[in-house]
């Protein structure tokens, strides 16, 4: 009790029964009756989540849970109910709405007593309340006793429906939606008990005590080809009477009283008993991203008719005398919903409080099962709030990138925002400071993830004239076990409207790359002193990351997600972490034309080797081995030795691998890696990696290497806007950029060839004294002849077809924008716009832009590489400023 109250914060709610009513009294002592209307067990079914079945004539209802407060201080829920128009004699009811919300309600299936099946498809984006079309019967469903429906064939312009028939046949039913014909309609299994679904899942308990499943997907027409349509049994099930689908985890319950779980996504999985659980009547699942550390994720309903973890011998404090539990997976987190036996319906909102409330419901809005007449709250009547807290997705002023974040407990990342227009204020909080913290480091806001949980981290933007607005990111902070249960929750969570917006999908993206990299990762045991990186391991890598890639795609796909870009394929190897000298050998063979693996990253204790399996060739040559050895030495500096077979060094690689060295976000502005080699010592560049919580930077030489501070300032541009102020700082103190003679930066000085080629070599670290050139117009000791040469040796910049480079002509805003452009889709696999014209168009110049350039600026400007000006020009041809390409530099370095 003790904790219980304080988690309702003083606002204590007291039950009173008195002539059939339940009234809620505050600790002010004031009481709201609701118009005495809180026992809806009395005259309703639970059918699912917010779906209620009246008792007396079989209607179909839903209650408003757009009246829910959502602060965990409210003492209870106000809800209406709203009866769906045209439904009688209803025995069983499926629904699609937008974001899972009933009262948005755009498909239903509704099974009635006599065993036929009618349906209603939206149309003209109405909902059933308001809609004119009645429901119709579909003609060849007869006989029907349960039925699932999968709504996700709803971006190909069907429904899909599994029905279970008197006889014990289940049979697939498909049409176009607006039909009543099936499409296709045809028998699957035979001698089955009971048919359940949960998110294209689909699950059958035949009468013997056998469960067997199926994707939805396998029955659409264009799939019809593709897929065996023959369902799979789940070994490990026998003797099953029942199964109840959790969203993420599924239970089923065995004639001798035990329960088992295993889970929806995971196609490996395989069920295993839950000891705590025997003789429970059903299972109440939380998120694990709960506001209260005392109360676990998931408890079972036993016999004495309470609620008992099913990880400990605690019951969930303060609730008894339940009669039946009832759950809707809402993505994000589980709405959970508890029938007692006085009738009272209690409901959670896991993501806003750990802790039940009573719902109760308005005698205006139950008024086709209630009598009475409805009142107004009056002066002695506490009136709840009906006005919930209003989120926008994104704001007109400014928006956030990544939408979605992904981290694990210690994990970083930095919030870019975009829009923000002169003169506002952006104040950042964060929803709970246990899971997250957000702090200012050199100018950008920084997410430190503390613990395990999901939380909101708000924007709120404020600027002289004008309103108030907030935008959001969702933090999801993960142990290595909960990665893939908590994206697949993430997905489903994103509404239909922000489900194009390109920063909600790139969030989507990297945490997608962080749930394949979580499924592929190995630690081998080492050979002789070193880790061997052999083929096999490769093939193991490779495989366990393909199939989670599969199922991050499928996940994207069944949610109408559409990415702009390959997901990216970083498979792990891991080594111990307590060392400081390690051994790795890499063998051609193993790495060498491989298409399904992109990266693969090496533990070495706090350090880390990327190698890109795609210029895996080059780095080889003709070795048909590779050792790396690593040193950390005591005073924090790490040498790296490239090796022959032999042993014997190499003085470099031809390809470069990418380093990374413990560093923070303290570190990101000023600080740059350092290449030193006897006396020797020069910044390489580097930029802050939040998922590896280090400075990375590519190398290709022997040597040894630190991160140290570079801080560089150019007092010309200390009154410039923030954004440019810090890429010029940033890339400055990378070694990226340089002032000129006289210290100053000059941004608005028109930039050259041969400047731009030297940034791009200095931010990719490809300088090679040694490189030759071809360019009849590009000579040593030309200060750029290095530059130019070691440009023309990676294909970064190309001369022209007379084979000259032209090193002092400016640089035209088509041609910087396709280098960075070029380098997103090459090192990103961004996408170029299958129709460039969807962002040329913002421009009122689009004709300045050459054919040729329309696919790399269409892609620059849809990944802010380059904004759209307050003029709308974009003067394709005109020479960019130094200023300008430090902006488009940064922006990209930080992608990359």
């Amino acid at each position: 009790m003790k904790r219980f109250i304080p988690a309702l914060l003083c606002l204590m709610l007291i039950l009173t029964a008195h002539s059939g009513s339940v009234q809620a009294k505050v600790n002010n002592g004031s009481t709201v009756s609701e118009q005495h209307y809180t026992r809806i067990g009395e005259d309703y079914e639970i059918l699912n989540g917010t779906m209620l079945l009246s008792k007396k004539d079989g209607t179909v209802w839903y209650w408003d849970t757009l009246a829910y407060s959502s602060h965990s201080s409210d003492p209870f829920y106000q809800a209406k109910l709203k009866q769906i128009p045209g439904l009688r004699d209803v025995k069983q009811f499926s629904f699609d709405g937008k974001n899972g919300e009933s009262r948005l309600m755009t498909n239903y299936a509704a099974l009635k007593k006599d065993g036929t099946v009618w349906y209603w498809d939206s149309r003209n984006n109405t909902y059933p309340v308001d809609s004119r079309i009645a429901p119709k019967p579909i003609k060849d469903l007869n006989h029907v006793t349960s039925l699932v429906a999968d709504y996700t064939g709803n971006s190909k312009n069907y429904k899909t429906l599994f029905v279970l028939k008197s006889d014990g046949s289940v049979w697939c039913w498909i049409a176009q939606q607006g039909k009543a014909s099936s499409t296709s309609y045809y028998k699957i299994l035979d001698n089955v008990a009971s048919i359940k679904s949960v998110n294209g899942h689909v699950y059958a308990v035949k009468k013997e005590g056998s469960v067997w499943k199926w994707r939805t997907y396998m029955y659409w027409p264009q799939n019809s080809k593709f897929y065996d349509k023959n369902p799979e049994q789940i070994i490990g099930l026998e003797d099953i009477v029942n199964i109840e689908m959790g969203g993420t985890t599924n239970y089923a319950y065995k004639k001798d009283g035990t329960v088992w779980s295993w889970k929806t996504y995971d196609k490996e999985s395989t069920p295993i008993q839950i000891r705590r659980a025997t003789g429970a009547r059903g299972i109440v699942q939380f998120s694990s991203q709960l506001k209260d550390s005392n109360i676990d994720t998931t408890y079972a309903l036993l016999t004495d008719d309470k609620l008992w973890s099913i990880d400990s011998d605690k019951v969930f404090p303060e609730l008894s005398n339940i009669a039946s539990v009832h759950h809707k997976d809402k993505g994000s987190y589980m709405e959970n919903y508890v029938l007692k036996k006085d009738q009272t319906l209690w409901a959670w909102k896991d993501n806003v409080s750990a802790f039940p409330k009573l719902v109760v419901f308005t005698n205006e809005s139950a008024a086709g099962n209630r009598s009475g007449s409805t009142e107004k709250p009056t002066s002695d009547r506490a009136e709840t709030k009906t006005q919930p807290e209003l989120i926008r997705m994104t704001s007109p002023e400014v928006s956030l990138y990544p939408f979605i974040t992904m981290l694990q407990p210690g994990g970083q990342q930095s919030i870019a925002v975009n829009n923000v227009l002169p003169g506002t204020k952006i104040t950042y909080t964060i929803d709970d400071p246990s899971i997250g913290t957000i702090t200012n480091v050199n100018g950008l806001p920084v997410i430190t993830a503390n613990k395990s949980g999901q939380t909101i981290v708000r924007a709120t933007t404020s600027r002289a004239g004008f309103p108030e607005e907030t935008t959001y990111i969702l933090l999801y902070v993960v142990d290595g076990s909960m990665v893939s249960d908590t994206y697949f929750s993430a997905v489903r969570s994103i509404p239909d409207a922000d489900k194009q917006n390109s920063a909600i999908v790139e969030g989507l993206m990297q945490a997608g790359e962080l749930v394949i990299t979580a499924a592929s990762s190995e630690k081998p045991t080492p050979v002789d002193g070193q880790i061997v990186i052999t083929p096999e391991l490769i093939d193991k890598l490779a495989g366990n990351a393909s199939r989670a890639k599969s199922a991050v795609q499928q996940a994207l796909s069944e949610n109408k997600i559409v990415p702009a870009r390959d997901l990216i394929v970083n498979a792990e190897i891991l080594s111990s972490p307590t060392q400081n000298e390690y051994m790795f050998k890499l063998n051609k063979s193993g790495l060498v034309g491989r298409k399904d693996i992109d990266y693969i990253t090496v533990y070495a204790g706090d350090a880390k080797l990327v190698f890109n399996v795609a210029t895996a060739q080059r780095l080889f040559q003709s070795q048909s081995v590779i050792v790396i050895h690593l040193v950390k030495e005591n005073n924090g500096e790490y040498r790296i030795q490239f090796l022959d077979e032999q042993g014997q060094e190499l003085s470099g690689v031809a390809s470069n691998i990418q380093l990374i060295l413990p560093a923070t976000y303290a570190d990101a502005v000023h600080n740059s890696m350092f290449y030193v080699n006897g006396q020797t010592k020069e910044p390489i560049g580097g930029k802050y990696n939040s998922s590896k919580n280090g400075m990375e930077a590519e190398i290709n030489r022997s040597g040894t290497y630190l991160v140290d501070d570079n801080s560089k300032s150019f007092p010309d541009i200390n009154d410039r806007d923030p954004e440019l102020k810090q890429a010029v700082q940033f890339l400055g103190s990378k070694g990226i950029v340089t002032g000129k003679d006289n210290g100053n930066f000059e941004p608005d000085s028109l930039l050259t060839r041969a400047e731009f080629t030297a940034m791009l070599v200095r931010a990719f670290n490809v300088m090679d004294e040694k490189a030759k050139e071809s360019f009849s117009d590009v000579h040593p000791p030309q200060w750029h002849h290095p530059f130019i040469a070691s440009s023309e040796k990676n294909h970064i910049v190309e001369g022209y077809p007379d084979g000259t480079f032209k090193p002092d002509r400016t640089i035209e805003r088509q041609e910087m924008t396709a280098i960075g452009a070029r380098f997103l889709h090459e090192r990103k696999h961004y996408y170029y716009p299958s129709n460039p014209d969807e962002y040329l168009n913002r421009f009122v110049d689009k004709e300045t832009v050459s054919k040729w350039a329309k696919p790399t600026m269409s892609l620059a400007v849809k990944q802010r590489l380059i904004d759209v000006p307050a003029n709308k020009q974009i003067k394709a041809k005109e020479a960019v400023t130094r200023g300008e390409a430090a902006r488009m530099l940064y922006r990209l370095y930080l992608q990359l």
